[in-house]
């Protein structure tokens, strides 16, 4: 019974250590949705380190490419999506290479909340697509953004059945 007690303890410092540092990690995010030929918001402000999802919710192809050529979504089909991290201030005016008259804007502010008008700020390079279909040819589809929260419930569990086990051992030592 002790071997268990301790061995369920190990376990849960092991999952706590594997899943804590990662748990935090997970950024903001946001989306903006392509529909009847606009970018929905068209004005958007952010905090650094936030990744924006385009979403093509219309019934034409569309792309959201900065003007800056700071990222490119390529061509995004009905139902398709972009997803790019926004780490640097800055105002990103993008546009729709396919309809130029489709055009917005994404500011990231700074984390004293000024925002920048700089157009010469750098994003994230390692943006990639991803699609609820299939991505344009030489897209890469994105890796795991950190853990599911079903993992992340699944650790502080264990650590709590840890603790609670560590404490009934306690107990029987003060009782004996």
């Amino acid at each position: 019974m002790r071997k268990t007690i301790l061995w369920l303890a190990a376990l849960s410092l092991v999952a706590l250590v594997l899943f804590a540092p990662t748990a935090g990690a997970q950024g903001k995010t946001m989306t903006v949705s392509i529909k009847n030929f606009a970018f929905n918001p068209p004005n958007a402000t952010v905090a650094p380190g936030t990744t924006v999802t385009w979403v093509n919710n219309d019934q034409a192809p569309h792309t959201a490419t900065a003007n800056n050529g700071a990222f490119d979504s390529g061509t995004l089909q009905p139902g398709q999506s972009y997803s790019f991290t926004f780490d640097k201030p800055g105002t990103y005016a993008y546009h729709c290479n396919i309809h130029p008259d489709m055009t917005a804007t994404v500011t990231v502010s700074s984390a004293s909340g000024s925002a920048s008008a700089s157009s010469s700020g750098s994003a994230s390079p390692t943006a990639s697509p991803t699609a609820s279909a299939t991505t344009s040819p030489g897209k890469p589809l994105p890796s795991s953004g950190g853990p599911s929260s079903l993992g992340l419930v699944a650790a502080l569990a264990l650590v709590a059945f840890g603790a609670i086990a560590l404490i009934l051992v306690l107990v029987r030592r003060a009782a004996s």
